[in-house]
């Protein structure tokens, strides 16, 4: 017989079960507010709305309904969008609602149990319902924030965990608020924030006394499970948050907040930046990495590409084979990628760009990084001397024969290989002059000591390490390759690596973290038009679109410049869509205007 209690337990598991799927279809606008808990997370549905950023699995969905019960089976699924065109579902750690007629999106609300436990102590909501209840009870407010994906999982460029530091400089002795409000606290790798007065919506899963503000965030950082924390100051304890995780006003104490974003954020790329150990975020923000065939990129934060040609999408475990995956294709300037663990529905966290340059556009929960100028050091002063055939002068130099062919003279060093011939000679010049009478020549070596010179085949530079001998090997003969065989760029510099019309017709265009579909010689019209007078080029017109969530298609005139289209017209009419020489089309491809082909065509 089962107990009375236990009967209870189950009655109230499958109350809650009934209440949570009271509801199984849902379509918008009617049932926009409506909440729903799936495996103990809470959804608003907010209908005509999606989250910006790039996705981690964008697969088919049966339905509205269907895409929350996606998101909640993911672990690291903050918010799930449902795109009624192309009845997908796209999952994202994190990102700002935005208004779009055509998407739906479960906004995760809070973590919840199921039966809910009861009130008293404890971190997270009370039974009653979503009251905010982060240590010991009190407080409460509609979220603020929200994280998922990848949390403090920063990939270095070793693929290790970043670094390792106990403590960062820069860090104050303590914090308090309100004083410190903002400010940054770096422990063991990671970047916190302090959010004076604020909370979690949700419960903890460990609260263990502590005697500080900044020995909780130490805590958490030391913690593998431990995303955020909040302090109480009363009661001085510490609560431990697993992500995702989603900020609420609360008087009783405080929250640390992680973030890979740089504050302030530079309007301009460091003209002598420091080379990188890691790729952790944000604290090597605007530095420099090498990539392992010895092309350098600059890194940025929280960021995305200005405007930058789509190369091609790439599944990665880590931040450095993200830039691995840019190395290998030569046609790469510039990558983004998604931090955290690599997704397993076949959704890329890796994205290649064919443009690269350093980018305004600040994007939570991606890094962006484009190719860039290698570092330099002080040159060193050589010996040398022109016209020098003695070391150490002669070293590097080239000397140039009476029968007009170029040697390459190297100092203590000597090829080795089978000799030709060995004679002696008054000095090294003469052994040179004598090597050039020589057709089957190609290479001398040089003893001072015995005067003796050794002609050789060699055509490359000598290997042997040999302080008693100079050397030199064929360059070919003067005039050899004189005059322009190929190409002689005698012109004006190329311009600045952008997206343009002479070779992108088509492709997918990054911008302002949107993705747009690039339409060269192809232009809107409608009605109701307005102008983005900041855009000076194509790549700057798609970014100001990105930007305007009213833009659901933008056309780029170079004579006229950035003129934007809204979905309908002031008489519910779309804009049409043609062909028109002198003007360039970009469309937003998560935007009512998409299927631009598909528009009626100008009168």
């Amino acid at each position: 017989m089962v107990p009375s209690s236990s009967i209870l337990s189950l009655l109230g598991v499958a109350i809650a079960v009934g209440q949570v799927m009271a509801q199984t279809q849902y379509a918008c606008p009617a049932d926009a507010g409506k909440t729903v808990v799936e495996n103990n997370k809470k959804y608003e549905l907010k209908c005509g709305q999606g989250i910006r950023g790039m996705p981690f699995e964008e697969e088919p969905s049966a339905s509205i309904g269907a895409c929350a019960q996606r998101c909640a089976a993911v672990p690291t699924c903050l918010h799930g969008t449902f795109i009624e065109k192309s009845k997908k579902c796209a999952l994202k750690t994190t990102g700002e609602l935005f208004d779009n007629a055509g998407l739906s999106t479960w906004y995760f609300v809070e973590n919840v149990q199921t039966p809910p436990s009861s009130g008293g102590g404890g971190s997270g909501a009370g039974a009653g319902g979503n009251t905010q209840q982060p240590i010991g009870g009190g407080g409460s407010g509609t979220g603020s924030g929200g994280a998922g994906a990848g949390g403090n999982a920063q990939q270095p460029i070793g693929g290790g965990g970043g670094n390792a530091q106990e403590e960062d400089p820069a860090n104050q002795a303590s914090y308090d608020c309100p004083a410190d409000q903002g400010k940054r606290y770096v422990t063991n790798g990671i970047t916190y924030e302090l959010k004076c007065n604020t909370g979690h919506s949700q419960g903890a899963y460990k609260e263990e006394p502590c005697p500080t503000l900044k020995e909780c965030a130490a805590r958490c950082a030391r913690d593998p499970q431990c995303f955020s924390a909040d302090w109480h100051v009363g009661q001085q304890q510490c609560a431990f948050k697993k992500a995702p995780a989603v900020l609420t006003p609360w008087q009783p104490g405080h929250a640390w907040w992680p973030t890979q974003c740089p504050k302030p954020r530079l309007a301009q790329a460091n003209k002598t930046p420091q080379v990188a150990t890691n790729l952790t975020c944000p604290q090597n923000d605007g530095k420099i990495f090498e990539g392992s065939d010895g092309t350098w990129f600059y890194l940025q934060c929280c960021a995305d590409a200005d405007g930058a040609v789509i190369l091609d999408y790439k599944v990665v475990n880590s931040h450095k084979d993200c830039s691995e995956q840019c190395v290998q294709n030569k046609q790469c300037k510039s990558f983004m990628y998604v931090p955290g663990p690599a997704p397993t529905g076949g959704q890329a966290n890796c994205r290649l760009y064919t443009n690269g340059n350093f980018s305004t556009t600040s994007l939570e929960g991606v890094h962006y990084a484009y190719v860039t100028d290698p570092p330099t050091t002080e040159a060193q002063l050589s010996d040398a001397k022109r016209c020098s055939a003695e070391c150490p002068y002669a070293d590097g130099q080239l000397y140039v024969s009476p029968t007009g062919e170029n040697y390459l003279m190297s100092c203590k060093k000597r090829h080795g290989t089978t000799y030709l011939k060995i004679d002696r000679r008054p000095s090294f010049e003469a052994c040179m002059s004598s090597c050039a009478a020589m057709p089957a020549c190609q290479s001398a070596d040089y003893e001072p000591r015995t005067k003796k010179c050794f002609y050789g085949s060699n055509t490359k530079n000598p290997l042997i390490a040999a302080e008693a001998f100079i050397s030199a090997h064929s360059l070919g003969c003067s005039g050899a390759c004189a005059g322009c065989k190929k190409t002689c760029d005698l012109g004006d510099a190329m311009a600045a690596d952008q997206a343009t019309c002479s070779s992108d017709h088509g492709k997918l265009l990054g911008a302002g973290g949107e993705d747009f579909r690039l339409y060269c010689e192809y232009c809107f019209r409608s009605s109701s038009v307005w102008n983005a007078p900041s855009a000076t080029n194509l790549a700057e017109c798609a970014k100001e679109c990105a930007a305007d969530t009213r833009c659901h298609g933008a056309n780029w005139i170079p004579s006229q410049g950035c003129r934007f289209h809204p979905a309908t017209d002031g008489n519910g009419n779309k804009p049409t869509f043609g062909q028109e020489s002198l003007c360039h089309a970009v469309v937003p491809l998560d935007r009512s205007l998409a299927d631009a082909e598909n528009l009626s065509p100008h009168a």
